[in-house]
């Protein structure tokens, strides 16, 4: 059965806003609006699709998944993603940034925390998905588990909004759950290691 409690509602708040709008506006703007209510109709109402894809069509461009930590398993292509969005950043100055997906402020003193569920023990190749202004760049990070750990050298992307794949070596992990770290070894007063998208772990 249709309800028709709902689709009274929109139209309710519309004709409460035109008695309202009619109190105070002078007849111009009155009739304006008239012929705007009659715009809307026609569309089919506010509750149409026509007015629905608007919406949405101006909220798309910001709606960026946010920064929400959580444990990391292997996903249906046998791999295990470290992104950024799944990480938890500790440190003075790293920020998560929506819109590129990654942690930039990456300083001397900060640091990323993945906790994953390692299936089996293993050497994995390890990815990371990154950008750097070129004169940021050569600056070493480590990659850690509770068991080892990588160190590699950061190369230029070109720019900071230009992210690049470095492939830094393997990384051996035992099995089960543990806490997997990113952060710089080398040691600096200003600017930033790297943005850092993923961490990839094949």
């Amino acid at each position: 059965m249709m309800n028709c409690q709902g689709l009274a509602r929109p139209w309710y708040g519309l004709f409460r806003l035109l008695a309202n709008f009619n109190s105070i506006s002078k007849p111009n703007s009155y009739h304006m609006f008239l012929v705007l209510l009659t715009f809307t109709l026609f569309f089919g109402g506010p509750s149409s699709t026509f007015f629905d894809f608007s919406v949405q069509a101006n909220q798309a461009k910001n709606n960026f998944p946010v920064n929400r930590p959580a444990r990391v398993q292997k996903n249906g292509q046998g791999i295990y993603l470290l992104s950024a969005a799944k990480g938890k950043a500790i440190g003075p100055d790293i920020k998560f940034m929506p819109e590129y997906q990654a942690f930039g402020w990456f300083t001397a003193k900060d640091r990323v925390e993945w906790e994953v569920d390692i299936q089996k023990e293993g050497d994995y190749q390890v990815e990371i998905e990154y950008s750097v202004d070129n004169a940021e760049a050569g600056k070493e990070f480590v990659l850690s588990s509770p068991h080892a750990q990588l160190v590699s050298k950061v190369l230029p992307s070109g720019s900071w909004e230009t992210y690049k794949t470095l492939k830094p070596g393997k990384i051996h992990l035992k099995q089960g759950i543990q806490k997997i770290v990113c952060k710089s070894k080398t040691q600096f007063k200003s600017g930033a290691v790297l943005d850092l998208r993923a961490v990839i772990l094949k």
